[in-house]
């Protein structure tokens, strides 16, 4: 166990100065190479490597200095672009995550509440799959600021 979290620590640090060198070699466009390499790479398990890069280096790069960075009229290959429009917002939502606990031949049930913030309900989905979950948790609801359901979940039940 110890040798594999070991070779898990190697490859994590192999991905991070992958990633570093493509941000040094390439600036503002390392993620647009790493992309790229994944495309070309021989096999699949190259391929799931170099995605792993692309999504360090996505987190590593500022997103407004890509924005503001000036194109290259080479990289540009269908003539002139229409300025892009932004769905996502530059400012995180609240959302509330409301655990179900208890059993379910028990009433009343237990209501655990945790307040996150994401960008959008897929990202709060995410957040709530990664967020310790309380003991004995049958379901699970996550509701905008405004109050309103964005997603709910409940386990079957067991035989």
């Amino acid at each position: 166990m110890l040798a594999w979290l070991l070779w898990q620590l190697e490859r994590i640090q192999r991905i991070h100065a992958v990633a570093g060198m493509l941000i040094s070699e390439f600036g503002v466009e390392a993620e647009a190479e790493a992309r790229r390499r994944e495309r070309e790479a021989n096999s699949a398990g190259t391929a799931r490597e170099w995605g792993r890069v692309v999504s360090v280096v996505a987190r590593r790069t500022p997103k407004r200095a890509a924005l503001e960075a000036p194109t290259d009229q080479t990289l540009l290959e269908f003539g002139s672009v229409a300025e892009p429009t932004w769905i996502a917002s530059d400012r995180p939502q609240e959302f509330r995550i409301q655990f179900v606990c208890g059993t379910h031949d028990c009433d009343p049930p237990n209501l655990t509440e945790k307040h996150i913030q994401a960008a959008d309900a897929s990202a709060a989905i995410v957040a709530a799959a990664n967020t310790e979950w309380p003991p004995q948790t049958i379901g699970l609801r996550i509701l905008d600021r405004e109050g309103r359901e964005v997603f709910a979940r409940e386990k079957a039940k067991r035989r």
